[in-house]
């Protein structure tokens, strides 16, 4: 694989990111549609972060993805991010209800990949959490910590 192909292949994987729910920083009037679940996830960090991961799962399947600038900026420590999930992840999506969702944080920027590979000395996962869901609603998460002391996700309102 030729240079130039791996750096189009590394941009074009963070611009679908951004575009893929991730890295919306859209205030309370966002409206999740018909075929989706929101989460509304606010950071209350000490500091700033690489990139945010995301794995859910839900009766056996699921997914997986993250959110990162585009532009390789560091994601702040107290950004408002909403980041989607849609029905096609699943295989019932009609049994989804208690969805299983974990977080880790990368601390550095990495440039992000499909198999959620990144190095062992940056990445620190989160205990998982569960919630109960409906397609077409909105779910407050607040994730808080730093890299010294671990992070924390909850499901607040």
């Amino acid at each position: 694989m030729n240079r130039k192909f791996r750096i189009a292949l590394v941009l074009t994987l963070c611009l679908a990111l951004t575009l893929f729910g991730c890295n919306k920083t859209e205030s309370e009037s966002y409206k999740p549609a018909e075929d989706e679940i929101a989460l509304q996830i606010q950071l209350k960090l000490k500091e700033d972060i690489g990139l945010l991961i995301v794995e859910y799962e839900s009766n056996g399947t699921g997914g997986s993805g993250g959110t990162c600038n585009a532009d390789k900026t560091l994601l702040k420590h107290d950004s408002l991010l909403i980041y989607s999930i849609y029905q096609q992840s699943f295989d019932n999506p009609n049994e989804v209800k208690n969805l299983s969702l974990k977080f880790s944080i990368i601390t550095e920027y990495v440039d992000p990949n499909y198999e959620n590979i990144y190095p062992e000395e940056l990445t620190i996962p989160m205990d998982a959490i569960s919630l109960d869901v409906n397609f077409g609603e909105r779910y407050y998460i607040t994730i808080s910590g730093d890299k010294e002391n671990g992070y924390t996700a909850i499901l607040t309102q």
